[in-house]
């Protein structure tokens, strides 16, 4: 079936109305749609922004059991994080550091139309004083600052722990003041509040205290035009007790230090009326009170004190998205607009108004002209500086009127209005679709910058045309990353909203091979040529040339024998291989097996359920799967609610080895290559241990989670060149660990990010996927080798070989013997003392080195 014949169906059945279809590319140097083939494009699903199923898989499993993450959970990590690296004993100059890769930025799926792309933009401001200063908050990367007009962005918020941005603003009357208001309301963790600037955005500090809800999501954030200090904040959710709620309006009036709440409610904006800095306008969509009144536009006179309704909305679904926004004119501040809408019985219903007496009274303004899907996610509303009958829509695409809302221009162009729906127009549009923030350069109503779900785009002429400035920006949100087995220069990786992207390092660039939101990646390990990746649900996709060319589709969702009411599939269903021949698995409540890597999918268990099936807390779907290479028939599953599942023979029967493991959500589960009974497996969520093994299949799981910061653990990886050494990505970073020692933070070089995957090549080079800052890499280190030792039978033992560094350990006969190391060098290690010091004995001694990388050396024998 067509896009044309299905989009009209999901907008009326879906709460997640559409977004763009994910769309296979043939090759980087080839990805403009007018070069692709028509076989791709009809194997490509019809894609939709599922942004609550999306948001349920990064939030339900780090709540998991329980309704919401602990409050100040994360902070206590981080700085958790920080006494780990003063306690460390670790030689800051032999410490491994990572080195992004990017994306910075990509080339886009749709070059000659995005330009190149980033990840998603939140918020965008500009200097009141300096129009060359601007500012932009990401979703999941932080603030980044230019000075040159967005030509060029550096990160400036690596210092804080929260690098979900909300809103931003400059204080106008002192422009060296800017604030941000932390969270993001789309998705991710909820924010720390208010951070301030006092050097026009280059550092930044935690201000705001605990009268402020934290954590929350600031969806606004303004500042008085007269007045630096004092701040409005619409906070659209916080966290109460155990569970995220909503939150309200809110007032500071010493820099953002203390606040009060003046109105409860689901907070979507506020506005201030540029003549009168006491009236204001907030936009709710929802009311704290008795029987949850509808949503509304609300009206202060007396600077935020107090508030009267302005205009009362409809009552929608407060279980499903909604929005609230208000614009006033610059030009005629009596000029107001509220555009607002919501779900009643799973169709969405949009409004937007005017009133032209300060908001005493609003007219109907309908919403024809404009693209209302995904009201909520990508939503704002904004009025022209300079003319009251202009302003702004943000939707999918960036919608204008200058007649006062009775006509519209689509000034990006992704959806054209084809007489009955928007139907996908990519070959049409001038920046990446899913706006979330339009920001004027101060003192002009033709230059704007905006942001979306692809980066920031600026316009220099009304928006007739846009350019990228993403280049330099790191942004990109990875749920995945996949390395070539032949060629350390070629990785794979899933990205949110920017689909998979390839990379290729010798000329240092990712280019997207396929749009959408991209999952799991797999190459054949019989021939890495052909590679197989995965969009949302049960939508599985076979590429060759590494990665390169769309081949064909060989799993839909109704190939394991779901639907959409919903399919029981995880948002990013679990696909895996074996590391040995081309076997492919795939989970969703139950585990799949794809043999012929096309399209045959068989259920080894058939109606087995490996999960805790469907209960009080959910739909349990798989999550996790580990499959050992020396023994094909032992796999491993984990599911989303906690359950942990073996097979000896291939799959046909399971055995229940959740046994002593927490009650929390299993992120992923990895075997020693050679021994088919140690497992290691990781766990999501907060109060529980992170990181387990089994040494006897699963029988019994020891915590190893030891000194771990309290923090979720989303992926683990077993050192291809020393299977002692294991590294654990989580959601402030990389920690390692060599046999049973304590862990050690790898985090050197990374901001405290979320490390969604960790992938090697067999040579020793490490890569980390992030949520919301690209890819990093960890080079491949010599590993180091004793190639003789020698005694001279009195005092000194001299150990030669090679790669050994600068926080070398010496271990002779399983005993430390480092403190009497009297010199070192990368080739030969001294030891100066008596034999019974030095624990050598008659008969064979074993002699090891340890790099402070974790890297070990051979064990050599010495006879006495």
């Amino acid at each position: 079936m067509r896009l044309a014949a299905i989009v009209i169906c999901m907008t009326l059945l879906l709460p997640d109305a559409l977004h763009h279809k994910p769309s296979p590319a043939t090759s980087p140097q080839t990805v403009a749609p007018s070069r692709e083939s028509e076989e791709a494009r009809e194997a490509a699903p019809d894609e939709f922004e599922d942004t609550d199923g999306r948001n349920d898989w990064f939030t339900y499993q780090r709540a998991y059991p329980f309704a919401a993450i602990p409050a100040e959970a994360r902070r206590r990590a981080w700085e958790a994080l920080g006494r780990m690296h003063t306690q460390s004993r670790v030689k800051a100059t032999a410490v491994r550091r990572w080195q992004p890769i990017g994306p910075s930025p990509t080339v886009s799926a749709f070059s000659a139309n995005w330009g190149n792309t980033s990840g998603r933009i939140n918020a965008i401001a500009v200097s009141p004083a300096d129009a060359r200063i601007v500012v932009a908050g990401s979703s999941t990367g932080g603030i980044w600052r230019s000075t040159d007009s967005g030509a060029s962005f550096v990160p400036v918020s690596d210092n804080q722990v929260d690098l979900a941005v909300g809103s931003l603003a400059f204080a106008k009357n002192k422009p060296t003041l800017v604030y941000a208001g932390m969270g993001d309301s789309k998705l991710g963790y909820l924010g720390s509040g208010v951070l301030k600037s006092t050097d026009a955005g280059l550092t930044w500090a935690r201000v705001s205290n605990t009268t402020l809800p934290s954590p929350g999501t600031i969806a606004k954030l303004e500042v008085d035009p007269t007045n630096s200090n004092r701040l409005y904040v619409a906070q659209y959710s916080r966290l109460a007790t155990d569970k995220v709620t909503s939150s309200g309006l809110y007032v500071s009036s010493d820099g953002g230090v203390n606040w009060t709440k003046t109105l409860s409610g689901a907070a979507r904006d506020i506005v201030i009326d540029p003549s009168n800095p006491r009236i204001l306008f907030g936009g709710l969509s929802r009311l704290d009170a008795d029987n949850d009144p509808p949503m509304r536009v609300a009206r202060s006179t007396d600077a935020g004190a107090t508030w009267t309704t302005s205009f009362n909305g409809d009552s929608y679904d407060v279980k499903l998205r909604q929005d609230c926004r208000v614009a006033i004119s610059p030009a005629n501040p009596q000029k107001v607009y509220a555009y607002y809408g919501g779900f009643i019985d799973d169709h969405l219903f949009a409004n937007l108004l005017a009133s032209t007496d300060g908001g005493a009274t609003w007219a109907d303004l309908g919403t024809g002209g404009f693209d209302t899907a995904q009201l909520g996610y990508n939503t704002y509303l904004v009025a022209d500086p300079n003319d009251a009958k202009t302003f702004y829509i943000g939707s999918r695409d960036l919608f204008r009127t200058t007649d006062g809302g009775a006509t519209w221009a689509n000034l990006t162009g992704n959806f054209s209005f084809n007489g009955s729906f928007y139907e996908y127009t990519p070959g049409a549009s001038q920046a990446h679709p899913d706006q979330h923030a339009l920001a004027f350069v101060p003192g002009s109503a033709s230059n704007f910058y905006i942001g979306c779900d692809g980066g920031i785009y600026k316009t220099t002429n009304h928006g007739a045309t846009f350019q990228s400035l993403n280049r330099g920006l790191t942004l990109t949100q990875f749920t995945s990353i996949a390395i070539h087995p032949n060629d350390a220069t070629i990785s794979l990786g899933g990205t949110q909203d920017n689909g998979t992207q390839w990379r290729y390092a010798q000329n240092n660039a990712w280019y997207e091979v396929f749009s959408g939101d991209g999952g799991r990646v797999v190459y054949n390990p019989l021939d890495p040529n052909v590679v197989f990746i995965t969009y949302i649900r049960g939508n599985v996709y076979r590429y060759t040339g590494g990665g390169l060319y769309f081949d064909t589709q060989i799993a839909f969702t109704s190939s394991f024998g779901e639907n959409s009411d919903p399919p029981r599939v995880a948002f990013y269903a679990p696909l895996v291989g074996n590391g040995v021949d081309a076997t492919l698995y795939f989970g969703t409540w139950r585990l799949f097996i794809n043999r012929d890597q096309s399209f045959t999918w068989t259920a080894p268990a058939g109606e087995l359920d490996l999960t805790k099936g469907i209960n009080d807390k959910g739909r349990d779907v798989l999550s996790a799967i580990g499959v050992a290479r020396s023994d094909l028939n032992v796999i491993y599953t984990g599911s989303v609610q906690g359950r942990a599942m073996a097979t000896t023979d291939g799959g046909a029967t399971w055995r229940d080895i959740t046994n002593n493991l927490p009650d929390r959500s299993i992120t992923s589960i990895k075997v020693d290559p050679a021994n088919p009974f140690v497992a290691y497996l990781t766990m999501s969520g907060f109060d529980a241990g992170h990181a387990f093994k089994t040494t006897d299949g699963g029988a019994a799981w020891r915590d190893i989670t030891g000194n771990l910061p309290d923090v979720p653990a989303n992926t683990l990886l077993i050192d291809p060149l020393d299977t002692r050494v294991i590294y654990l990505g989580t959601d402030i970073g990389v920690f390692r660990m060599t046999g049973d020692t304590a862990w050690q933070p790898l985090t050197s070089g990374m901001p405290p990010v979320v490390v969604t995957e960790l992938a090697a090549h067999p040579s020793g080079l490490i890569q980390a996927a992030t949520y919301g800052r690209g890819a990093f890499e960890l080079p491949a280190v010599a590993q180091p080798k004793i190639t003789s030792v020698t005694w001279n039978g009195k005092k000194l033992l001299i150990v030669e070989g090679s790669a050994f560094d600068s926080g070398a350990r010496l271990v002779i006969n399983d005993i430390d013997r480092t403190d009497f190391i009297r010199s070192l060098s990368d080739t030969t290690i001294r030891l100066k003392s008596k034999a019974k010091a030095l624990g050598l004995k008659a008969g064979d001694n074993t002699i090891r080195v340890t790099n402070s990388d974790g890297a070990a050396t051979n064990v050599f024998v010495l006879q006495i």
